[in-house]
């Protein structure tokens, strides 16, 4: 008996199965959580088929894979792209529902960097150290999708409740990001002059950047004296320190680059943290394309748990409403 599955036709770019919220437990050993970069997004479009936040689903960026359908499933897209089902347009963020042979191509991304595809049930995907997400770098939960490859269905599901994002849930991408962040364990060793050109000031993000690393270029950066003059074992860059531990969303400097080490980055190296982005503004993160210009907001502690307890809400089925018609390309 054959499985219910999905058949990849074409990959798209870097399209992955991550779950949420990803491999917890070993970054202690240097194994990163993973998981969608997009915790937003991806949690909204499992909702929107009925399954838990965290199953398994499909990221991916710029352009998005083109799947066959081997069942009726139902499935949800959410994204900045304009998917089809059979060449006819379908609408992103909403239930829809894919027919035996129907398929669905999720398009380039237009808008932000990265979508997300949930079928109802989730993706049937051997769990490795609890959980099914994949970190390619690593070699981890697998590799990205190619051409022919068959995406297993947990439980495939036709006839859920059709519903949709509620309008203004999921924010606008502006022209120019903002990125609240704290203050990190190397915030002085920087500058006055520093620690207003690294927050505040406007950074582009580089074409090199990918889920380990969000490099940004901008204005220089100062130094305090601490990273100037100190012991020689931390290194001749000002940058430089003593091995140290990083943080999920940690902005590391690396001598003129900074770089924001996403849910793939290292757990630890030996260049300075001076701000680390707040959980609550991670996806827009995982939003950034290349070029696009960002500024960033430092915030107190109490301002991020704020956010994150907004965040939580927004990412809630509170967040969807019924959908009127029949949501489908059948």
């Amino acid at each position: 008996m054959v499985t219910p599955h999905l058949e990849v036709l074409q990959p798209g770019l870097q399209s992955t199965v991550q779950d949420w919220p990803g491999r917890i437990g070993f970054w202690r050993v240097g194994i990163p959580p993973s998981g969608p970069m997009d915790d937003l997004a991806f949690r909204l479009a499992n909702q929107l088929v009925g399954n838990d936040p965290g199953a398994a689903g499909v990221e991916f960026q710029l352009v998005g894979p083109k799947l066959r359908a081997d069942c009726d499933v139902d499935l949800a897209v959410v994204s900045g792209s304009e998917p089809t089902i059979d060449g006819v347009r379908v609408e992103t963020g909403q239930t829809l529902t894919l027919r035996r042979g129907q398929v669905l191509e999720c398009g380039p991304v237009r808008v932000g960097m990265r979508g997300y595809l949930a079928v109802a049930g989730g993706f049937d995907k051997a769990p490795v150290l609890g959980s099914a997400s994949t970190f390619p770098r690593g070699g981890i939960g697998g590799k990205a999708l190619a051409a022919g490859d068959i995406l297993a269905l947990a439980g495939p599901r036709a006839g859920q409740p059709r519903l949709q994002v509620a309008p203004g849930t999921i924010p606008s991408i502006e022209d120019t990001a903002i990125i609240e962040v704290t203050a990190g364990p190397h915030f002085d060793w920087l500058d006055a002059a520093g620690r207003d050109a690294l927050v505040g000031g406007e950074w582009t993000v580089s074409s090199r950047s990918d889920r380990t690393g969000i490099r940004l270029s901008g204005p220089e950066v100062g130094f305090a004296s601490r990273a100037t003059d100190k012991a020689a074992e931390n290194g001749p860059d000002p940058t430089n320190v003593i091995n140290t531990g990083y943080a999920i969303g940690g902005v590391n400097l690396c001598g003129d680059t900074p770089i924001i080490l996403p849910l793939d980055g290292p757990s630890q190296g030996g260049f300075i943290t001076p701000i680390v982005v707040v959980s609550a503004a991670l996806w827009r993160v995982g939003q950034l394309r290349p070029n696009k210009t960002l500024v960033f907001r430092r915030v107190s502690v109490d301002e991020a748990i704020e956010m994150r307890t907004a965040l939580e809400a927004r990412a809630s089925a509170a967040s969807l409403i019924p959908l009127s018609g029949e949501g489908d390309a059948s």
